[in-house]
């Protein structure tokens, strides 16, 4: 099922909501799950230009005549103040069970000229209820909505969009790019009071530290530096003095081995960084985790690395 809002007469901008069943399973007792795909996107000239997407299972017992009904309820909210649309999918049997995702956008911060629904699936029957358009209540809360602001990788030479290096060189056979330097910035800047997670893979080649301690830097300018060490991790907020850093110390000094196996990177290269729009920040790297904090009245636009060698995949 989608349900698309255009924004101008030749229905080159849309706003798209989507329902996708993945999986329908019948279970002891009855009991029926269905696996599906929710996915919210901005549309312009048949290019994608924001998508956000979740994976649920709901979960359905059957009623006492034995029949299981399949009740799920989808709505879609544009809260202007914040520049978000929402859209959440929830089963009318157990309203604890929802999917939510949403887009934050400058560019879609209107009213649609109108809606198309679309049902293209034989084996479920949608029933439309009360009205396309209503006025949210004084006490709705928007939901803080992750966004996906930079993905790319490096399937061919070529630099992704919005990404800079001076020292760069391809690694075909990798399929990643070994530096020194590089920056990535978003397709646009992170709005304040907007949770945000951004993952990378990243693994140092070379441990000789840039300063002090430090094998490399990952700088988000206006929120701060986090810095690999060669025994544990550590986070300075933007604009903060040396009693500010937050250090996380790992049991054993890092290796090459660590990072790297077979020429494809490993689980301890991953690093997570989340902030919740409210001043938590969450970073995981090496398979461990930092806890800091940050000012979520900033904007974050780009993210900035320098160190030793690495290699690295956005």
């Amino acid at each position: 099922m989608l349900f698309s809002y255009y924004f101008d007469s030749e229905k080159t901008h849309l706003l798209n909501c989507r329902f996708n069943v993945l999986q329908f399973a019948e279970k002891a007792e009855g009991v029926v799950e269905i696996m599906f795909s929710s996915e919210i996107s901005e549309v312009l000239n048949g290019v994608t230009k924001k998508k956000e997407s979740s994976v649920n299972t709901f979960s359905f017992p059957p009623t006492p005549d034995g029949q299981t009904k399949h009740d799920i309820d989808f709505t879609r909210v544009r809260y202007a103040d914040q520049q978000k649309w929402i859209f959440t999918v929830l089963n009318n049997k157990n309203s604890a069970e929802k999917a939510v995702v949403g887009l934050v956008s400058s560019t879609v911060n209107k009213n649609p000229l109108g809606q198309d629904i679309y049902h293209d699936d034989e084996e479920f029957n949608v029933e439309l209820k009360a009205n396309n358009l209503s006025i949210l209540e004084g006490s709705y809360v928007p939901p803080v909505l992750t966004q996906t602001l930079a993905t790319s990788v490096f399937d061919q030479a070529g630099y992704p969009e919005r990404f800079s290096s001076f020292t760069a060189s391809y690694d075909s056979s990798a399929k990643s790019y070994t530096v020194k330097d590089f920056r990535q910035d978003f397709l646009e800047e992170i709005p304040t009071q907007t949770g945000f997670k951004i993952q990378l893979d990243i693994a140092p080649l070379e441990f000789t530290p840039i300063s002090g301690e430090r094998i490399f830097d990952l700088t988000i300018p206006q929120l701060g530096r986090i810095s690999l060490l060669k025994s544990g991790l550590e986070y300075l907020i933007q604009d903060g003095l040396t009693n500010d850093i937050v250090r996380l110390n790992f049991d054993s000094t890092v290796k090459a081995s660590d990072f790297l196996a077979n020429d494809a990177f490993t689980n301890k290269a991953k690093m997570t960084i989340e902030g919740d729009g409210a001043g938590t920040l969450t970073i995981t790297y090496y398979g461990q985790t930092l806890i800091g904090t940050y000012d979520p009245t900033k904007t974050f636009l780009n993210i900035e690395f320098k160190g030793a060698y690495a290699g690295v995949i956005l």
